[in-house]
């Protein structure tokens, strides 16, 4: 009987194993990037519960600032420092304490869930619901919002948030309502930078017992992210009601881990 030589069938075992393990990576690698986020820039003064897509873990510590650029003393300084947490992929929760100088404000809590995004990878859609309770004023506020993004290509995108604010409570105005709209356009001009245009019909951090009358706030703004998860955003314009116009610079430092 003739002596066979196996050495030359030892190798296909590997072969196979290696074969298979180049199918199984292209795979996960696939699944991986039809997984992945749709990037869309946050607007700066009515911002978002994390991203859109976030994913379970996130966590951001942020401050909102709004600095008055006229009538200073009688309007003071509106800011709210606040922590988002991703409590599970695309849902994400966040509590606020708005303040008005150095004095609380209000408790605000927001949830937020992602509701998906299309095959191509450019849009995306969640809903928000945000509670916010007066510490001075027996007013409790509830906002319903529904938030839709699109990235046209690797500049460009824009993102919405729309929906209603709803008052109750013994000092609540007769119109205890107010309809929300935001809109807001944004160019990334590289992996650091973004310029952008924020257009609301309400000033979500001006704590005030008003009329829930509509006005419109105009908020050219610049955000910059650093690699250590360090972001600064930047903007100043005018928010008009009832044929006045305050002029505003508004800032945000960000943290994310």
């Amino acid at each position: 009987m003739s002596n066979i030589n196996f050495s030359i069938f030892q190798p296909r075992p590997l072969k196979i194993l290696m074969v298979l393990l180049v199918i199984c990576n292209t795979l996960f690698s696939q699944d991986k990037v039809e997984k992945e986020t749709v990037e869309i820039p946050e607007p700066l003064m009515f911002d978002l519960v994390r991203g859109l897509g976030a994913k379970q873990g996130e966590l951001e510590i942020n401050a909102l600032a709004d600095l008055p650029l006229n009538d200073g003393p009688v309007r003071g300084v509106e800011w709210a420092p606040e922590i988002e947490y991703a409590l599970f992929d695309g849902f994400a929760v966040e509590l606020e304490f708005p303040m008005h100088d150095f004095e609380l404000e209000a408790y605000k809590l927001a949830f937020q869930w992602t509701m998906g995004a299309s095959k191509n990878n450019k849009f995306i859609h969640g809903i928000q619901v945000i509670g916010e309770q007066y510490i001075h004023d027996d007013i409790l506020e509830l906002n319903f919002l529904y938030v839709p993004a699109y990235r046209f290509n690797e500049v460009w995108s824009t993102i919405g948030l729309f929906g209603v604010m709803l008052e109750s409570g013994a000092d609540s105005p007769e119109k205890d309502y107010t309809i929300l709209l935001n809109a807001s356009v944004f160019a990334n001009l590289n992996k650091h930078m973004v310029v952008g245009l924020e257009m609301n019909n309400t000033d979500p951090t001006f704590q005030k017992v008003d009329s829930n009358e509509m006005e419109l706030l105009i908020l050219p703004q610049m955000h910059y992210e650093w690699e250590n998860g360090f972001s600064f955003q930047f903007g100043a314009g005018s928010s008009f009601y009832k044929g006045n116009a305050d002029f505003s610079a508004v800032m945000r430092v960000i943290k994310t881990f």
